[in-house]
Order: C-alpha cells, then structure tokens, then sequence
C-alpha cells in the first residue's frame, strides 16, 4: 500500500488494511482496536504510578 496512508495488519490472515478499518476486507473477521487508556501490560508500580500522578495533578489544579 501507499507510504502516506497508515495501515494494519489483519491478526486472523495477516492482509494488510488501512488504520481505522475495523473489519477485514479479505477475511470479514473484526479487527481489535487499540485503545490509549489501555493498562494491560503495565505491571502494579506502573499502575500506581499512573494514579499516583493522576491525583497529584488533580491535587495541583483544584489548588490553582
């Protein structure tokens, strides 16, 4: 496919399609969708971190 345009690639039969598509074109199976927010991988410091730093930032701007 083009440089420009961004793709994926189908975990069920490996074609690749354009970002965004959420169902394959070759294989008709849903494609998953990453989400930002996601904590999987992270282990319990990483986790407690993340919410550590949420409060503190909450914290700093009720205190503004």
């Amino acid at each position: 496919m083009s440089d420009n345009i961004s793709t994926i690639v189908c975990a069920h039969c490996g074609t690749e399609v354009p970002a965004g598509t959420t169902v394959c074109t070759t294989c008709g199976k849903p494609i998953p969708q990453k989400k930002w927010y996601s904590l999987k991988g992270l282990n319990a410091a990483e986790i407690f971190l993340a919410v550590l730093g949420a409060l503190m930032l909450l914290v700093g701007l009720v205190a503004v």
